[in-house]
């Protein structure tokens, strides 16, 4: 096996050895992995010794018979794992708090790898794990049709997560400095889209809400503060973090937070709505052209790893082809 993993801040080496299938796990060929802005946070922070990569599709290369996966066909990597902490069960995120997927082969529980129908591209099954976070988010709002839903950053969690909404007759208000992200939101039919470079948030969204404010309001990304966000919610409204990675330090507004008596929630996995999420996709409600910005091989990824240090804006997810 190869894998690439960050030695140490802003760099990246090539390390082989054996993979073992153990019991009741399928052994995989990854075939193309994206790494996100949240992989890339590793190479700028002081993180060690990891393999990032939490998005993959690959095809089975050994599994036993009697877990139902022919040899060869093309399967969703899960990147949520179950496991334990101080006698509590938790959920373990590849690439996140695990060795993730920029390997050549890797070997998972069964539970970990969904059959890919024929109707979905590779480029769109690699998104499936942030569609089954975005799922997930909604999930965890007791919502109702017409409430309308802040989300802070058009990453991509963002992007899939307003998708989900109106799919859900959710009203989403998408909000982030990146003008062209905006476009491809609208393009998708996210109606209302918020630049804080141009737009007043708060006199913005009283108006598209008629005054009354957000229901929920979900942070996804670091473009706006978390402050500025939690003004943005109606009264006893929920704000809910999400995301893979460590957000940036943000300052909680306290005096808002209490005023208002806003519930704060954190939403980081989506292994219960893997299954929901490959139906999405299937159903062609995801729609996720334009978010792959670039595509390289697993030998260039030294070099693409670099830009996106240099360059942190300029990328959005670049698909690595295994």
């Amino acid at each position: 096996m190869r894998k690439w993993c960050i030695e140490n801040e802003n760099e990246i080496k090539l390390i082989e050895n054996l993979v073992d299938r153990g019991q009741d796990e399928v052994k995989v060929k990854m075939s193309k992995v994206a790494l996100s802005a949240d992989d890339i946070v590793h190479f700028v922070t002081d993180s060690e010794h990891i393999v990032p990569g939490h998005s993959g599709v690959a095809y089975v290369s050994e599994a036993d018979e009697s877990l139902g996966f022919k040899l060869g066909s093309r399967v969703i990597v899960s990147p949520f794992i179950k496991a334990e902490k101080h006698g509590v069960e938790r959920v373990d995120v590849l690439g996140v708090n695990r060795d993730g997927l920029l390997v050549d082969f890797v070997s998972l529980p069964a539970e970990n790898v969904y059959a890919i129908p024929d109707g979905i591209s590779d480029n769109e099954a690699v998104f499936t794990d942030y569609v089954a976070l975005g799922s997930s988010i909604i999930e965890s709002m007791d919502c109702d049709k017409g409430d309308y839903i802040l989300i802070s950053s058009a990453s991509t969690v963002g992007l899939i997560l307003a998708q989900i909404a109106i799919y859900y007759q959710l009203v989403p208000i998408l909000v982030d400095i990146n003008g062209d992200k905006l476009k491809l939101a609208e393009s998708w039919g996210v109606y209302y889209t918020l630049n804080p470079m141009f737009d007043n948030l708060e006199r913005r969204v009283e108006e598209i809400t008629g005054g009354r404010m957000c229901d929920f309001a979900v942070f996804t990304g670091d473009s706006i503060p978390f402050a500025n966000i939690a003004r943005l919610v109606k009264e006893n409204g929920v704000v809910i973090v999400s995301g893979y990675s460590s957000h940036q330090k943000h300052q909680l507004d306290m005096n808002v937070i209490l005023d208002k008596k806003l519930t704060v929630k954190g939403v980081a996995d989506g292994i219960d709505e893997m299954s929901s999420a490959i139906n999405l996709l299937a159903n062609k409600i995801i729609k996720i052209d334009g978010v792959i910005t670039e595509s390289v091989y697993f030998e260039d990824v030294p070099e693409m790893i670099k830009k996106c240090v240099e360059y942190p804006y300029q990328f959005n997810n670049i698909l690595i082809e295994i």
